[in-house]
């Protein structure tokens, strides 16, 4: 079994940098991701509208290369957590998680035995189709309850009042916070570079610090990148989806391409978001 490349990368003094999936489920995504340098895939589907069989394709392709996925959802859902994780997902983002009750009822489900209830599937895409009979505990159990990832994301004032109860939880193995939520109920949405809002970075990142889990930043820009892995975040997830990401390349070409037709008498080409190219 592929050893996460979260874990991989934070083990080899790297930072291990991430994007975000929630429009496109080809097979050639994994590929592109790796071939740009990223170490893990949040495949979302809070937002996004992939489903359990998508989820499946996508984490056998992540598979066949050195990028983990992971697949973010909703509290409201943890339901499907095992489902999600027999697929072979190397994680699980848990959204607006605020205590630590709701903390350890996601361990349960992530988690096999000694650490949580996870239900053994012997053989499926997260054991490689191989089966294990009675070893499975001892030798995949054990495997997977070290690498795949546990993560609750902080999005609300509750939840980072718990912040430091939660990071303690046996069982979390890393903590993220939902920049654009978490910014908005504290009245400051979008301003990260906010001294309370990098207060509040500070905050996660020293609690996962103070119990060894994970701290995953959300970096807008160098500078931030920069700072956040000062601040203890070893892993950082870059700005953007790949929704974005495809909209701001052809923007740019397009644009391109207009200021070119503009400089030889050409105009009134294309149209942009706001139905001009100015």
């Amino acid at each position: 079994m592929k050893e996460n490349s979260i874990r991989k990368a934070v083990r080899e003094g790297r930072a291990a940098l991430g994007t975000g999936i929630k429009e496109f489920a080809t097979r050639g995504v994994p590929w592109i991701v790796e071939s740009s340098g990223f170490d893990y895939a949040m495949i979302d589907m809070e937002h996004g509208a992939f489903g359990l069989e998508t989820i499946a394709n996508l984490a056998g392709w992540f598979e066949a290369t050195n990028v983990s996925a992971i697949v973010r959802i909703h509290k409201a859902f943890i339901n499907l957590i095992p489902a999600i994780l027999d697929q072979g997902v190397k994680g699980i983002q848990i959204s607006e998680v605020e205590t630590v009750e709701e903390a350890r009822a996601i361990v349960q489900l992530s988690k096999y035995p000694p650490i949580g209830n996870r239900g053994i599937s012997q053989m499926g895409p997260h054991t490689h189709y191989k089966s294990f009979g009675a070893r499975y505990g001892a030798e995949y159990g054990s495997w997977a309850n070290d690498n795949v990832i546990i993560c609750p994301s902080i999005e609300s004032l509750e939840g980072l009042e718990n912040v430091e109860a939660i990071a303690a939880v046996e069982g979390i193995d890393m903590i993220a916070y939902g920049h654009s939520d978490l910014s908005a109920r504290l009245g400051i949405h979008l301003q990260l570079d906010n001294p309370a809002f990098q207060a509040v970075v500070r905050r996660i990142a020293k609690a996962c610090n103070a119990h060894g889990k994970l701290a995953r930043g959300s970096a807008e820009t160098e500078q931030q990148i920069g700072q956040y892995y000062q601040w203890g975040c070893k892993v950082l997830n870059l700005p953007g989806t790949d929704l974005s990401t495809y909209h701001d390349g052809l923007r740019a070409r397009a644009a391109r391409a207009h200021a070119r037709l503009r400089s030889i008498g050409v105009g009134g080409t294309g149209a942009t978001s706001g139905g001009k190219v100015s």
